[in-house]
């Protein structure tokens, strides 16, 4: 697929100079809001410049008060200058624990300043430190509390309980726990330094904290087990906490007789790591200059719609950019989220995870950019590395989210993500330049290069391809999900597993539908595409359908039973009336009850009593789907009444939290 452009590629990348100017980046220790951050985008504004692009930073507020998308707001900037930790009572040498000027990350971000001098406290042990029960008995305030978890998890105890500081030694945030197994442990990385961070809100009192490594968590708490008399310590902080700017990078790649139309990728600049993401940034600085020299030398054609680079804190810090071209985001045909790029697997474990734009909101561009990870994947490493052993482990993921979170229905800009997990050095102090691997970054940076020039300079051609990309590649998804599961399951439910089976043939097929639909973003004038649109709709509803009923014959011979009848599919009572209109929320987030009117909550209420999974509904409003299609695409894993759906969407219109479209 395409071998002349990724041998172009291939042979443009510069890997060392993304290399070198990771370790540059590296070095601005760029977390939140404030001096780090606003000198890592000042940074990658100047590289892309020399590179021949055009850029600009945009500062704006981050002042915890000017709102943009749902009114959510930065928080305040932070100014770190000087810190340090001392054991005063009892003696033990200097006394020194940690400080600022060794190790930046011992100190948590938006920390506030001590009075001149320090505070000078007792030391006190809380495990689990976020539970109201782990007080009991405790006379914390105006105490330094050593806690075994991560000093986000206890801030809001640390607040209320009017304690001077927090000292952390967990290496594992909860997440980790919860969601994206595995933990690291203490025994895993006994000298590791994890980064944290603290709302940047405005609050009455200031608090400051330190993290640790566990070997140094542990040595503190033998010196408090083995003394009667209390461990005092010293902290001086000298930091602000208040308005400044969050800066947002952005860099132009100009397109030709599309230019209006642009395809993205974003790398966020607000993490201090050389993996996440330094990494992700100064490779998306490379494949920017990789395309320019091919573009300028006449090797690839200009590419008809613009690239856009953008880079800003995590999520939240590109918010503002995103409301200031709200009226011009459907303009925008898809993006690329870069996040932690170049890993060495060797050293620090995990694999690339591909992580495609969520079900709500299905596209084209993660069979695309599956394609090209199988593509660069197959390539020997001497194309990357001298090392001939270097891997490159990846596989497809669900929709994670981060900067991808443009993804949703309500930007409706289909972003895959790339990054790396599980990460052994993760949010850490021993996330540094000598952790990366040319082999990593040189198979992304080219995956990344081709998957933005394919999309920018798309035309009719190209569109029909990726619809048979399409097809094919849900094609392969609907047979796997379909798979009945023969050794997990409990064999004497034929018939629940029938109705699950069909349903889920049913769903699989619209979400099919939906992906090869979102080509038309290409070419919506394009009457040729649509044809080719609707035929492969067509033909992937009716493999669903036959591969459910295959899998369903499959279930019952298990059993030796009889094929179940397929469940007659009835036309709910509204639906010529209400099926074809389009509503499209005004909101990213799911509308909160509190911020509902008084009749407003009650009919919620009402909703709910209905049917408890109406609220579902929200996520599958774009301003692209009719009532009807929204409520095909609710019933799987359990109904929701057509007439249910309808009131859900008269109940946004009338809140001003959807419009009719």
């Amino acid at each position: 697929m395409h071998d002349n452009l990724l041998n172009a590629i291939l042979g443009e990348l510069r890997t060392s100079q993304c290399l070198c100017d990771v370790t540059t980046y590296w070095g601005f220790r760029s977390t939140v809001p404030g001096p780090g951050l606003r000198a890592a985008s000042e940074f990658l504004c100047r590289r892309y410049r020399e590179v021949g692009l055009e850029a600009e930073v945009i500062a704006y507020p981050a002042d915890d008060k000017t709102g943009s998308i749902d009114g959510r707001k930065n928080p305040l900037a932070w100014t770190p200058r000087s810190a340090s930790l001392r054991v005063i009572a009892p003696e033990v040498g200097d006394g020194l624990i940690c400080s600022y000027a060794n190790e930046p990350l011992c100190l948590i971000s938006n920390s506030m300043a001590t009075p001149p001098g320090g505070v000078e406290a007792q030391m006190m042990v809380v495990d689990r430190a976020d539970k109201d029960k782990s007080y009991e008995g405790l006379d914390v305030a105006g105490k330094v509390i050593l806690v075994n978890l991560t000093s986000f998890s206890v801030e809001a105890q640390a607040r209320k309980r009017g304690v001077a500081g927090v000292i952390s030694d967990s290496i594992c945030p909860p997440w980790l726990l919860e969601q994206y197994p595995p933990p690291r442990l203490p025994e895993d990385a006994p000298d590791l330094t994890m980064w944290s961070i603290w709302s940047g809100c405005r609050h009455e009192r200031g608090l400051w904290g330190f993290n640790l490594s566990p070997r140094q968590g542990q040595k503190l708490r033998q010196l408090i087990r083995n003394r009667a008399e209390p461990v005092i310590v010293r902290a001086e902080v000298d930091a602000d906490l208040g308005a400044g700017t969050s800066e947002v990078v952005n860099a132009y790649l100009p397109g030709t007789d599309l230019a209006h139309e642009e395809v993205w990728l974003l790398a966020h600049s607000s993490e201090p790591g050389a993996e996440d993401n330094a990494s992700g940034c100064c490779m998306a600085v490379e494949v920017a200059r990789t395309l320019k020299t091919l573009i300028d030398r006449g090797i690839l054609r200009p590419p008809r719609r613009s690239i856009r680079f953008l880079h800003a804190v995590e999520t939240d810090g590109y918010l503002p950019y995103l409301c200031a071209r709200q009226d011009k985001l459907d303009r925008v045909v898809a993006g690329l989220c870069f996040d932690a790029v170049g890993n060495d697997f060797a050293r620090c474990g995990g694999e690339m995870m591909v992580s495609a734009t969520p079900d709500e909101n299905a596209s084209f561009v993660d069979a695309l950019i599956a394609r090209l990870f199988e593509q660069v994947a197959a390539l020997p490493a001497r194309r990357f590395t001298p090392d001939t052993y270097a891997m490159f482990p990846w596989s497809r993921k669900a929709f994670l989210g981060n900067d991808a979170f443009i993804s949703n229905g309500f930007f409706d800009i289909p972003t895959p993500q790339i990054s790396t997990w599980p990460e052994h050095f993760y949010h850490s102090a021993q996330d540094t330049p000598d952790k990366l691997s040319a082999n990593t970054l040189g198979r992304n940076g080219v995956i990344a290069a081709m998957y933005l020039y394919l999309l920018a300079s798309a035309g009719p051609r190209e569109t029909i391809e990726l619809i048979g990309l399409v097809a094919s590649d849900w094609k392969q998804r609907i047979c796997r999900d379909l798979c009945p599961d023969i050794l997990g399951r409990d064999k004497s439910d034929i018939g629940g597993r029938a109705a699950h089976l069909y349903a889920l043939g049913r769903h699989l097929g619209y979400l099919a539908q939906d992906a090869v639909k979102s080509v038309s973003g290409l070419a919506p004038d394009d009457p040729s595409l649509q044809s080719c649109v609707e035929q492969a709709c067509a033909a992937l509803w009716r493999f669903a359908e036959q591969e459910s009923a295959s899998a369903v014959a499959m279930v019952s011979g298990l059993r030796e039973r009889a094929e179940p009848g397929v469940p007659t599919k009835r036309v709910p009572d509204g639906l010529e009336a209400h099926g074809a209109r389009v509503a499209k929320r005004l909101r990213w987030e799911r509308l909160a009850d509190n911020v509902l009117s008084k009749s407003g909550k009650t009919r919620i209420q009402s909703l709910r009593e209905k049917n408890e999974r109406v609220d579902q509904v929200w996520d599958w409003l774009n301003g692209r789907r009719c009532v009807q299609e929204v409520w095909e695409r609710v019933q799987f894993g359990g109904a929701v009444p057509f007439a249910v759906v309808v009131d859900y969407v008269d109940l946004l219109l009338s809140e001003g939290a959807a419009i009719e479209v």
